[in-house]
């Protein structure tokens, strides 16, 4: 499955350390072969937020929050779990 960088995505990937980068780089390329088989899936913690809004684990802290359609993935932010959630509730 294709993945796409969102602009927002990538400015805070920008902003970390390249050790803090690395695992967000392993999650994405998991992430491309094992959305939408939940046996390949499980060890990324893939849940969904919203109808086509997912999140994914990147490392013990960060999560990556990507938008589905079909064939596409969009990497949209990355964020700690409590950012999501106050991130959630603005809706």
């Amino acid at each position: 499955m294709k993945i796409d960088l969102h602009p927002r995505f990538q400015s805070r990937v920008g902003r970390l350390s390249a050790p803090a980068r690395e695992p967000i780089s392993a999650a994405l390329r998991t992430l491309g072969d094992g959305f939408g088989r939940p046996h390949l899936h499980v060890g990324l913690g893939i849940r969904r937020l919203r109808k086509d809004l997912f999140e994914c684990r990147a490392g013990l802290r960060l999560r990556i929050v990507f938008f589905a359609q079909k064939g596409l993935l969009t990497a949209y932010d990355v964020m700690t779990h409590d950012e999501i959630k106050a991130w959630l509730r603005s809706f």
